[in-house]
Formats: C-alpha cells, structure tokens, sequence
C-alpha cells in the first residue's frame, strides 16, 4: 500500500504509518477468508486510506474551486481466467470511491445482460456514477461536509486568498494575470504535494489486483477527472 503520491509532512508520520497499518490489516483480513480475493483485498485497503483524514483520498481530499470534494477511483484485476478493471470519476456521494469502483468492474465482468444484451458501465463519472452506485447497493454518504476535514478547509481558504490577491491584467497587455507581491509561496511541511493513495495484491490462486483512490488536485474545475 502506499498513503499517497508526492511528498508527506514528517509532523503527520505517526498518521500515515497508521493509515497504511490499517489498511495492511484489512486486506489481511480478507485474503485470509476462504473466498477472499486479490481485487477485494484491494478494496479494503483503500477503503481505510479514503477513511484517513490524512490522505489526499475520501475524508480529507482536496477541495475544488467550489470548494466541495469530487473523488476519482480506478482498481484492476488480472485473474488466472481473465482480466477487468473499473472506475468511479467526480464522486460526491459514495461513501468510499474505490468500493463503487470495484462495483462497477464486477458488474463489467460479468458481461451484457443475457435478457436484454445492454452492456454495463467500465468507467461512470458524477452524478451518473453517484446514481448507479446507490442502484448497486454501495454505501452512500450524500452530505458532502463529512469529507471536508479542517485541515482541507484551511488549506482551501488560503489557497483562494492566494488566487484573489492576484492583480487584474491591465488592458492591453499581454500577460493574463501578474501575481500580487504579498503571494508567497509556503515552507509549511503541512502543506506538502498529496496525491493519490494505492494498493497492489497477489492473493494465494495467483490473481493480482490494484486500486488507486485520490482527491485530485487542489481547486481543480468543478467536473474534472483525474489521472486516477
């Protein structure tokens, strides 16, 4: 597993280490079931990284310009009989991105209806994937404040004071905007680059799998799909 692309705020250490312990647990937990599998595992520990308010992934992703979280999600699976994949892109309302990601690859893998031949979902973005994801019975959590954590809050608000004190291009010339003289860049070790969280696992039948779950960038475009 890993907590999280980027560079980490050594004042967070014990967090993270946390973090990665839970989720190296909970997909224990799963592999030692008699059913358990390499692309659940994967889910479980994701899982526990999005519930870390410390991660840039679920509680505590990054904020857009409305200041509101949209998550994207992504888990493939290479089994001994076949491979799948599926993702969830500019979430709101699933409580943990990464399990309506892993909805979404089984129902891929389990092919067209045979009653009606419609062809399910690879990849569903927004409300769309919100919508989809409930129909499935995946845990929902529409109050979009429960992600929100103060520390993302903080780091918005100063983020946009930053972007406002930004002088106005003057007419006629070329340069769109010119940065304030009072904008300064941060030496906070809170406010380091945190991305997108991941798992990869091999479970005893040889199938492998592995997920990724991030909050994208911070004040990204309302609607934006990142690279997870």
């Amino acid at each position: 597993v890993h907590v999280g692309a980027g560079v980490h705020s050594t004042k967070r250490a014990k967090e993270y280490h946390q973090a990665m312990k839970a989720a190296c647990l909970a997909a224990m937990h799963i592999l030692c079931g008699k059913k358990g599998t390499a692309s659940d595992a994967v889910e479980a520990a994701i899982m526990e990284l999005e519930n870390a308010p410390a991660t840039n992934a679920g509680i505590g992703s990054n904020l857009n310009r409305l200041g509101l979280v949209e998550c994207d999600a992504a888990i493939m699976a290479d089994g001994v009989d076949n491979s799948s994949f599926g993702a969830v892109g500019c979430v709101s309302d699933i409580r943990n991105p990464i399990q309506g990601a892993n909805a979404v690859r089984k129902a891929y893998d389990l092919g067209p209806d045979p009653a009606t031949g419609l062809v399910p979902p690879m990849l569903l973005a927004g409300w769309g994937a919100d919508t989809w994801a409930k129909e499935q019975g995946v845990s929902m959590d529409p109050n979009n404040r429960h992600k929100i954590t103060e520390h993302a809050l903080t780091r918005y608000s100063e983020y946009m004071d930053q972007v406002n004190s930004c002088k106005l291009p003057s007419e006629g010339t070329k340069n769109r905007a010119e940065p304030a003289s009072n904008v300064k860049a941060t030496d906070d070790a809170d406010d380091l680059l945190m991305d997108t969280v991941g798992a990869v696992c091999i479970d005893s039948r040889g199938n492998i799998a592995s997920g990724v779950s991030s909050g994208g960038i911070a004040l990204k475009v309302p609607g934006r799909i990142g690279e997870a």
